[in-house]
């Protein structure tokens, strides 16, 4: 399908909806935003300032808002004062969303509005991320999922549509390490790094992991800061930051990606990092009206000829067009709870 088939394709399915947006002003939300702003401009922009996002995050939301000509409230709350989220579990994404969402579901105007949407994709559904159970809690709906559009389509789009949108409107509480506890502390260290290498290298992934005060660096090129006076500089005011080490991920920024692998029978399959729920994604399945083929299920989903396994498994026998068959039943998988 062409970049101007799938915008039209998401234009067609906001049109005239009047949305409440979940927005961040990354690739996502700002797409959304964008199409919003084009075919239901009457729509809503929620920004939640959380206390855990870069400075210069709000003033930028605010800017993008107004220059979409759609109206924006923003909502402020202290997650740091929840000790569940400060105790950081692998349970911290679905406690930061349901947080997000209860409070916008609490705004006075929210019942004006039909839809409650926010901005996953497609790509997003291959990790592992549990806040994505919070979308049917909050009967909320992702339109590019619903669209099947993947992050390489968002990023398309965006370039072919000529949009700006910020690379860096993920929680810094993502960068603390798992069992780790989170604190204002640790994340004025965690903004105040990755701003600094923003003045000494221009990429769009700057991430400073935080382990036990250890700085974990993680760019796009690596290579890029293999230069001796940058590595002096770097060590030398990362210190006067507060981190004890620091390190440097060689491997990279490393963005996900579908690429099937061969089972012992000789079926393509992608492996999830998460269990499905068989009988919800069959209701999905049989919901979904581009998907007309018959399902059946036992031990393992079947559809057509793509079998889907609790464990997360998902293969079909060897075709040219894995991804295209794939990412239809991806965005009708339920994973189970976390």
């Amino acid at each position: 399908m062409e970049i101007e088939d799938k915008i039209r394709m998401l234009e067609d399915y906001l049109k005239n909806k009047k949305c409440i947006l979940a927005f961040s002003a990354g690739s996502d939300s700002t797409l959304l935003a964008y199409i919003l702003s084009k075919v239901s401009p009457s729509s809503l922009l929620v920004t939640i300032d959380n206390n855990m996002m870069p400075d210069e995050f709000i003033n930028y939301t605010k800017k993008q808002a107004k220059h979409y000509c759609l109206k924006h409230e923003i909502i402020t709350l202290d997650f740091l004062k929840n000790p569940e989220f400060m105790e950081n579990k692998k349970t911290r994404c679905y406690e930061c969303r349901k947080l997000m969402y209860s409070n916008i579901q609490k705004l006075p105007q929210f019942h004006d509005y039909e839809y409650f949407i926010e901005g996953t994709n497609i790509t997003d559904l291959l990790e592992d991320r549990p806040g994505i159970l919070v979308r049917d809690m909050f009967n909320m709906t992702s339109p590019l999922v619903e669209c099947d559009i993947t992050k390489q389509d968002v990023y398309n789009m965006i370039e072919h549509l000529n949009l700006d949108y910020s690379n860096n409107t993920t929680c810094l509480a993502t960068r603390v390490k798992i069992n780790e506890t989170v604190s204002h502390k640790k994340l004025d260290m965690i903004n105040k790094a990755e701003k600094l290498l923003r003045n000494y290298i221009k990429q769009e992934n700057i991430r400073i992991r935080f382990d036990n005060y250890s700085a974990i660096i993680t760019v796009d090129n690596p290579e890029e800061l293999l230069d001796k006076n940058l590595i002096k500089d770097t060590k030398i005011k990362l210190k006067e930051i507060g981190f004890k080490k620091i390190l440097l991920d060689i491997t990279g920024y490393e963005k996900t990606q579908l690429n099937f692998k061969i089972d012992s029978n000789g079926h393509y399959y992608y492996k999830l990092p998460y269990k499905i729920n068989l009988e919800k994604t069959k209701e999905k399945i049989e919901s979904k009206k581009t998907l007309t083929e018959k399902t059946k299920l036992n031990d393992k989903l079947i559809y057509n000829d793509i079998i889907i396994e609790e464990n997360g498994k998902i293969s079909m026998p060897p075709t040219g067009d894995f991804n295209n068959k794939f990412n239809p039943i991806l965005s009708t998988i339920e994973r189970k709870s976390i």
